[in-house]
């Protein structure tokens, strides 16, 4: 069985893939609805991170817009991913650089954490050998 992508994966996949896109935009002709919507190519997400395209936008439609859209004080409705008529399947890019810092920092805390507890127990281990020995 294949490795499933992980969210910090597949939200990386789409930041570094879709950055220049993002920074591209011209104020003057835009070539999309607003800036913060970045078209995305579920094919090449997915191809990426070696899944069906199906599992992407799965992903991307029910889990991330779940876990990670909001509704501000205003009652508007921030949404992580979406499907627009005319534009396509997008992302609120500034979203995806949010929560892409967050999983990093968060798989930083853990990996400090780890390490940690690793170097713990294997001092541990070292003292009860040298009190058994001495």
């Amino acid at each position: 069985m294949d490795q499933i992508p992980t969210d910090l994966e597949i939200i990386e996949d789409i930041y570094y893939r879709y950055y220049d896109e993002y920074k591209k935009y011209a104020k003057d002709e835009p070539d999309r609805i607003a800036r913060i919507r970045v078209p995305v190519n579920i094919q090449e997400i997915a191809d990426a991170c070696g899944v069906d395209e199906d599992m992407i936008f799965g992903r991307l439609y029910y889990h991330f817009n779940k876990k990670y859209s909001y509704k501000n004080e205003d009652g508007d409705i921030t949404t992580f991913f979406m499907s627009e008529k005319f534009e396509g399947l997008s992302v609120n890019y500034p979203l995806v650089s949010a929560v892409l810092a967050d999983l990093s920092s968060e798989k930083k805390r853990t990996t400090i954490f780890i390490t940690i507890s690793a170097v713990a127990v294997m001092l541990s281990v070292v003292a009860v050998i040298l009190a058994l020995i001495l």
